[in-house]
Formats: structure tokens, C-alpha cells, sequence
């Protein structure tokens, strides 16, 4: 017994040195790396299904002008519990149908039929089921069944299309995707094990056999690199595999399972792994996208991911250059940037030229609204990267067609909201281009928000309202009074009890419609959200929609989005939408789309600049005071706040430079408080105004400026 616990020691010991030698020499050839070369890309059928064969054949000379010789598809059966399977050819199997978004096409003979043109090699994506992600590790019955009609779609496909396809049709892809948490017993191994063997024994049985291909994934958050080595070679020990089957695991630097720090160790216990079973090769799936917000990723990124994995791996595919870095779905600046980088083996390296006439404006809703004029750049401009107070909040880059027929202009502007009112907030904005290279800063521009401008008459406030999903039980609305009885949240978190907590998983469109009791004017329209990192998240939209009788509505616009800076972990944000004029009616439907599968919302309101009913009254003031509007100069709106001493007559009034009477703002008796009032200028023409109060023995008069 002591004998073989000594034996382990050391065996661990060597095995733990060795990769750490891996990890070392990984360093090592990374700081003099040869050049990296992408050989493929998968694609998905939600793109490519309604391709024809000149759109394919773009695709293909893409792909070869990129250096790529392999391609996969799939999968070709799309099995979801309960449904008939959907599927990428014309199958005759029991419960099938061909998937209506390709119109009759068949899919998978377009493919390849124009592969076999092009020398393009294609992995056959065999099957998914939607159960795997509940059931496997747990259910063998399922799995096991599932793998014998998953063998039945490889012998139909292969009757179909291998002898007319036999160079194009080059090996399988297993879609199951196998992570670091759910198999992670020895029983839940084997089952893994015996699942893979029932397609593998069958292909090699009725002489099917092909490479084959699996992308497991891994999240360092949920286990360790030696833990997932030892899970697949106690899996490859028993997997019948043979000579020129791939492994080829995601390195989940775009989904951020891994990052490049310890990407190295990850691909090297792996690596340990695959060299335990005897003609396995190891490939990569470097991930091109960026998760957190589903952009294509620059070519420096990229090449740093393969350079890390190097040393591992024979060979790239990628996730998915068809759909991120492909001229025919986005900016041809990422290929000509990568095909510079094939030609000179160097990525180019000069940035963009500084973003042009930078400005920065308060707007009346308390917004400021950002604009640049568009850099210029060697082989182009792939986005911007926009700062607050030194810190990145957004950043615009080139969109993705992803199945449009016109892509859309690179953004030069921003709104910036949620922000809180009298603080100073510092902009500036940089280029980058596809490379990753990053221009200098424009000049930096300070905005100070003043008093937030909300339209004095709040409409909403205790009025009854429905919504289409229900707040969940641990976070309720009790009794639909929650969201517009006026009680605010405190602080950003999920315990302060004026928030209510709405989960769906399938992130449904969530509608908040409020009844006003009548018609009424409605122009502002507000929201409250919080936003805590990884939890709970900001709606995608909010859209706003208005009725006089709760069935027909019309949408008037949607509420600003804030932009959250990296790095922030819980606050709570303002989002506003004020029309250019007022509009009637009785209902307001506020249509919520979620960002995540929790949103957190307070209070929803509405409101307008009814002059008969504005005033606030607040504590009592030490003498009669009338205060400069503002904002100043204005357009059209704009706040004039004044305090009274003693209960009396006020009156407020507006004149032109000739001194005729143009507005009365207020003509009634008050009580001694604090006042503001909303002024609608917009009927009349710019130029310069005054504003006189008469209280009591109190007069005075100021000027203000209409800029329209």
C-alpha cells in the first residue's frame, strides 16, 4: 500500500512539472511566435440556410483567400422535446421535416456540392438535441436512444451525399458540447464514454468511419486544468477513436470561460490528455467574438489566442470566421487585415488618426449627446471606443449583416443617460481599427448636468396598470401598486423592498401598461432599472406605446439606455424619453425587452407640462426669490423655479423685447414654498425674452434666450 502511494506522489509530481514545463516553453515560444494560420470556420444554419450557390461560392473564395481549407456545417437534425425534428436536407426518418427557413432548399448538397468546386473540406454536424443540456450526465436512457438516431441520420447521409460528394465530404462533427462540471464523476464518464463509442462503433462498422470531431468547453470559475485532464483520459482510455480523429476543444476566450492568462495551462493539461490516446489529434476552436456584447473580435486578440495555443495544437478552426470576419457579413477590413497579416507574417500596426470635432452637449432631458466626425485609417476603421471620466463606456464598431442586404454606417455619436444631475462628467473618444491598434484621444470635454429636467406634472403616479409576466414570488409586486405609488428604491440592491424582481429564462417582452383613469396630455415617460454585474440586468429596449382605449396603440419612441461602464458592479438608472410635444392618452404601454433572464424594475411615470398643476411645494423659504431659468439659452423647454414667503397672490408672466405679454405661467393665490414651472416655448420664434414675478410687494424681472 505505501509502495503505491508512493508511486502516485511522484507520478503527480513529474506530471505537475511537466506541465509546468509546457506552460513555460508556451511562454517562451509566444514572446518569438511563428506565424498562426486559421484553417476553418464552422457556420450555422440560421446563416447560411437560404445561401444559394453564387452566395456560397463568395463564401468559399473567402475562405481560400483567407487560407482555409475546412468547413463545418450543422447540425443537420435538430431535435427539441416535443417538436418535430427540423432538418437540413430532405429526410425520410419517422418525426423529421425539412426546416422551413430554407424554403425547400436542401442545405447540406448546396454545401457541398460547392465545396467539391472549391477543394473546401466539410465536417458534417450529425445531430443536437436540446435535452443534452438538462439530461446528459443524468438520463442514459435518453442518451443512449438519442445516439442510435443520431447513427440513422449517418447512414441517410451518407446514402445521400458521399459518393456524390467524395472529397467535399470529409468527416463528422459530434455537436454535443462536453464542459468541465457535468461529467465529472467516473459513472457519469463512462456514460459519456458509451455514448460517444455507440456512433463511433456504427460509423466504423458500416464503414462510415470519417475524421471525427468534438469542441468540449471549459470555465475556469468551475474547475481546475488538472481536474478536466484527468476527466478525458479516464474518457479516451476506453473511447474507440481512430487514426485522425480530432479534439478539438473551444478555448472560450470570446464566451470568457477562459482568458489569456491561463488559457496556456488549460491547453496544456488538455494537450496531456489527448497524447494518451494513440492517433488523436488536438486542433483548436479559437473563439473570433467578443460575448459581452456579441461583437467580432480584432485580429490582435485573435492571433494572441493561437500564438497561446501553439504549442498544443496541430491545427485552427474558428467560431466562426463566416459569421464575424468574412467580407460577406461584415466590413471587409477584418480580411484584408488578416490577409495582410498571411502575406507579411507581421499584423500592421499603424492606429487610426484621431477622431475629428469632438463635441459634447447637455441636452434638456439631461443627456448629453456625443458627436465625431469619422477617422481615417490605412485600411479602415473598425470602431470607437467612447470615455467617461477616463473610463470606456460603450464603444461602436462596424455591425454584422447576419442575413441583412445592406450593412449599416459605423456610429459617430452616442447619447450618454442616466446620469445624475448637477455633476461634472469628462468625454472623450479613440479609433481602432481591426487590427486592435488604438488612435490617441480627442481633446477632452467637461459637461456639467445641472438640475435633471423632468416636466413638472407627474400623471402616473397611484394609478392601476397590468403587466403580461407577473414580478417573481421572492421579489413581488403586492397587489400592482408597487411600480407607481411614488416610493423609490434607496439603494442598488436586489434588498431594497421598492424593487420588484421579474425572472424568464426565455427573456420574453415584458408589457407594464398603465391605466391614467381619462385622456390626458402624456410627453415624458420615465423607468427605473438596476443593473448588478452578472445578475441582474438592464432591459435590451424599452419601447412606449399609447392608446385611448387599451387595444390600438401606437408606439411614440423608446427610453434612452445608459451606458454601464466596465468594471461596475450594482447601480440603479433613470431612462427617459421626452417627445417634442405632447399627445393624448389613457393608456401607456411601456413594452420591456430583457437584456438577461433577471430584470429589477421600480417605478414607471408619466408625465407633462400642464401649467395648472406643476407646482411642488417643498419647505419654506427665507425670502422671495425668482432664479434664472434653465437651462439657458433654451430650446424649446426649459424650468423657471422661484420661492414664496407668505400665502398670497403670485403671478408669473412672459414678455417679449417690446414687452408684450407672450405666456402667464401662473395667476393664483400660493402658499409660501419652493415652485418650479415648466415653459413651452415652441410656438415662439427665437430671440430674447424676459420672465416677471409679481408676490406680494415682491417684483422682479430676468432675461432668458430662445435658440431654436
Amino acid at each position: 500500500m505505501s509502495q503505491t502511494n508512493t508511486f502516485g506522489k511522484r507520478q503527480s509530481f513529474f506530471i505537475g512539472v511537466l506541465c509546468l514545463f509546457l506552460i513555460m516553453m508556451s511562454t517562451i515560444a509566444m514572446s518569438g511566435a511563428s506565424k498562426v494560420v486559421a484553417d476553418g470556420s464552422f457556420v450555422q444554419a440560421w446563416l447560411c440556410g437560404s445561401w444559394t450557390d453564387a452566395r456560397w461560392q463568395q463564401e468559399f473564395t473567402a475562405m481560400k483567400n483567407a487560407g482555409m481549407h475546412y468547413l463545418v456545417i450543422g447540425p443537420v437534425a435538430e431535435c427539441t422535446a416535443g417538436e418535430i425534428t427540423q432538418t437540413l436536407y430532405p429526410s425520410t426518418l419517422p418525426n423529421t421535416e425539412l426546416d422551413s427557413g430554407l424554403n425547400g432548399r436542401d442545405m447540406v448538397d448546396i454545401c457541398l456540392r460547392n465545396a467539391e468546386t472549391f477543394g473546401i473540406k466539410v465536417f458534417i454536424g450529425i445531430s443536437s438535441n436540446d435535452l443534452w443540456w438538462s439530461a446528459h450526465g443524468a438520463d442514459t436512457t435518453w442518451l443512449y436512444n438519442q445516439m442510435e438516431f443520431d447513427n440513422k441520420v449517418c447512414d441517410e447521409v451518407w446514402s445521400l451525399y458521399k459518393s456524390k460528394y467524395p472529397t467535399a465530404f470529409y468527416g463528422w462533427y459530434w455537436a454535443y458540447e462536453v464542459d468541465n462540471v457535468s461529467f465529472s464523476t467516473e459513472a457519469q464518464q463512462n456514460e459519456l464514454m458509451t455514448a460517444m463509442n455507440i456512433q463511433l462503433d456504427h460509423l466504423s462498422s458500416t464503414n462510415e468511419k470519417l475524421p471525427f470531431m468534438w469542441c468540449p468547453f471549459m470555465n475556469s470559475s468551475d474547475g481546475t486544468p488538472q481536474a478536466y485532464q484527468a476527466m478525458w483520459q479516464n474518457v479516451l482510455s476506453g473511447l474507440h477513436t481512430t487514426t485522425g480523429d480530432i479534439f478539438c476543444p473551444q478555448d472560450c476566450i470570446g464566451a470568457g470561460g477562459l482568458n489569456l492568462s491561463n488559457l496556456a495551462s488549460w491547453f496544456a493539461s488538455l494537450f496531456q490528455a489527448v497524447n494518451t490516446k494513440t492517433g488523436l489529434v488536438m486542433w483548436s476552436d479559437v473563439e473570433t467574438f467578443i460575448e459581452s456584447d456579441w461583437t467580432s473580435a480584432t485580429w490582435d486578440r485573435i492571433i494572441k489566442q493561437m500564438q497561446i495555443e501553439q504549442p498544443y495544437v496541430d491545427n485552427y478552426m474558428t467560431f466562426a470566421y463566416c459569421h464575424y470576419q468574412s467580407p460577406n457579413n461584415i466590413d471587409p477590413g477584418f480580411q484584408a487585415t488578416y490577409v495582410d497579416y498571411l502575406n507579411t507574417g507581421t499584423l500592421e500596426a499603424t492606429p487610426p488618426t484621431i477622431p475629428a470635432n469632438f463635441t459634447a452637449i447637455l441636452q434638456t432631458n439631461g443627456n448629453v449627446a456625443l458627436n465625431w466626425d469619422a477617422s481615417k485609417d490605412s485600411i479602415g476603421v473598425c470602431g470607437y471606443y467612447i470615455y467617461r471620466n477616463g473610463i470606456e463606456i460603450c464603444k461602436k464598431q462596424v455591425s454584422r449583416l447576419d442575413g441583412a442586404t445592406k450593412s449599416t454606417p459605423l456610429v459617430t455619436s452616442l447619447t450618454d443617460a442616466g446620469l445624475n444631475s448637477s455633476t461634472n462628467y469628462t468625454y472623450y473618444v479613440k479609433a481602432y481599427d481591426f487590427a486592435g491598434n488604438i488612435s490617441d484621444s480627442t481633446s477632452q470635454i467637461t459637461i456639467n448636468t445641472g438640475n435633471s429636467v423632468f416636466l413638472p406634472n407627474k400623471i402616473s403616479g397611484g394609478c392601476s396598470y397590468t403587466v403580461s409576466i407577473p414580478a417573481n414570488a421572492s421579489y413581488p409586486d403586492e397587489n400592482n401598486t408597487k411600480l407607481t405609488d411614488g416610493s423609490y428604491a434607496r439603494i442598488a440592491s436586489k434588498g431594497d423592498p421598492a424593487w420588484e424582481g421579474v425572472y424568464d429564462t426565455n427573456e420574453t417582452p415584458r408589457d407594464v401598461v398603465i391605466d391614467l383613469g381619462r385622456d390626458k396630455l402624456v410627453q415624458q415617460f420615465i423607468a427605473d432599472y438596476l443593473y448588478i454585474a452578472s445578475s441582474v440586468y438592464l432591459p435590451a429596449q424599452i419601447d412606449v406605446l399609447v392608446s385611448t382605449d387599451n387595444v390600438n396603440f401606437t408606439d411614440v419612441g423608446n427610453l434612452t439606455l445608459p451606458n454601464i461602464p466596465p468594471g461596475t458592479l450594482a447601480s440603479s438608472y433613470k431612462c427617459i424619453n421626452t417627445l417634442s410635444s405632447a399627445v393624448g392618452a389613457r393608456y401607456v404601454k411601456y413594452r420591456v425587452t430583457p437584456g438577461g433572464s433577471w430584470i429589477f424594475d421600480d417605478e414607471y411615470e408619466v408625465r407633462n407640462n400642464d401649467v395648472t398643476g406643476i407646482e411642488t411645494e417643498k419647505e419654506i423659504p427665507g425670502n422671495y426669490s425668482l432664479f434664472q431659468n434653465y437651462p439657458n439659452p433654451f430650446n424649446p423647454t426649459t424650468i423657471i423655479q422661484y420661492n414664496v414667503l407668505s400665502f398670497g397672490k403670485v403671478v408669473l408672466k412672459v414678455y417679449d423685447l417690446l414687452g408684450r405679454e407672450v405666456a402667464t405661467l401662473v395667476d393664483k393665490q400660493q402658499n409660501a414654498g419652493q415652485y418650479s414651472v415648466f415653459f413651452n416655448a415652441s410656438r415662439l420664434s427665437s430671440g430674447v425674452y424676459f420672465y416677471k414675478i409679481q408676490a406680494g410687494s415682491y417684483t422682479e424681472t430676468k432675461k432668458m434666450m430662445l435658440i431654436k
